[in-house]
């Protein structure tokens, strides 16, 4: 898979899609403001593309998230009942976004996962999608005596 340099048609898909209001990290800045100042995308994809040429020109707020400790149940002064959630940077989502969805159409052009790992496919339910397929050979299985049962 050859890499090509990041569109602006890319981010403006990408952040299209992205909740508006959703807690950003240490960059503090929401998706609708991206969303709403699309004179930004070019200069945002001048700085993916420069990053994703010499990873040494990341900057290091760009990974850097802030963590909360969730509380799950039980005694709160026990710190195995806490739950740690992580807000990473919008940038860091949006340029991890546009990778992931090169990976995803690279693989499926060239066939390259199984048709069972529907995990992997955007838009699938996982294993809700496998259960139901599953549920519905047994049924088959089951109304038909005939067939082989394995």
């Amino acid at each position: 898979m050859d890499w090509m340099l990041t569109q602006i048609m890319e981010i403006t898909l990408y952040l299209s899609k992205a909740h508006n209001w959703k807690s950003p990290g240490n960059d503090h800045i929401q998706n609708y403001w991206l969303k709403a100042f699309p004179a930004t995308h070019r200069h945002i994809t001048k700085n993916f593309n420069a990053i994703t040429e010499e990873l040494e020109k990341a900057p290091d707020w760009l990974t850097t998230g802030i963590t909360y400790l969730i509380p799950k149940s039980g005694d709160s002064k026990e710190l195995r009942n806490y739950q740690p959630i992580t807000c990473l940077t919008t940038m860091y989502k949006t340029l991890t976004g546009i990778i992931a969805k090169r990976i995803s159409a690279h693989l499926e052009e060239q066939s390259l996962l199984q048709a069972e790992q529907k995990g992997c496919h955007p838009g699938s339910k996982g294993c809700k999608d496998q259960l139901m397929v599953s549920k519905a050979i047994y049924e088959d299985c089951r109304r038909n005596k005939n067939l082989s049962r394995a």
